[in-house]
């Protein structure tokens, strides 16, 4: 019983690492994403204002915010998988954490019942050497 307890207690340590490696490959994705929005608003704002030499550059900024456009769209789409992937090491980890309950109570009730039936054996042993 003690190494089913020791297996489960490795298991979701290694399922919360992993959760915690999609917990960061999440937001990598999410700040990747956020800097694409940020470079998408500057070049806006070149385009928005009144420069000389503006129209010489028109070409290169609209490919340019073209680009940043899939860049999101690809950080969207994989932000939005790396999403369902957490969640399902979330509930591999609840899984592996209730199994984990389940398996420290059986122990916990296994060892009661060692130290209760201890005692009853020792209380006869005791009481049947003290007969005549």
């Amino acid at each position: 019983m003690q190494k089913r307890v020791a297996t489960l207690r490795r298991m979701l340590n290694v399922q919360n690492d992993i959760r915690r490696i999609g917990e960061l490959k999440l937001a990598a994705l999410q700040r990747q994403r956020a800097s694409a929005e940020a470079t998408e608003t500057r070049l806006v704002s070149y385009l928005d204002e009144n420069h000389i030499y503006t129209p010489g550059y028109m070409k290169t900024l609209a490919d340019k915010l073209q680009a940043v456009g899939r860049a999101k769209r690809r950080f969207a789409e994989q932000a939005e998988e790396q999403a369902k992937v957490l969640l399902e090491y979330r509930r591999r980890a609840g899984q592996v954490e209730r199994a984990l309950e389940t398996a420290a109570e059986q122990q916990r009730r296994a060892e009661e019942r060692r130290d209760l039936d201890a005692v009853i054996e020792a209380e006869m042993n005791r009481k049947g050497a003290s007969l005549p």
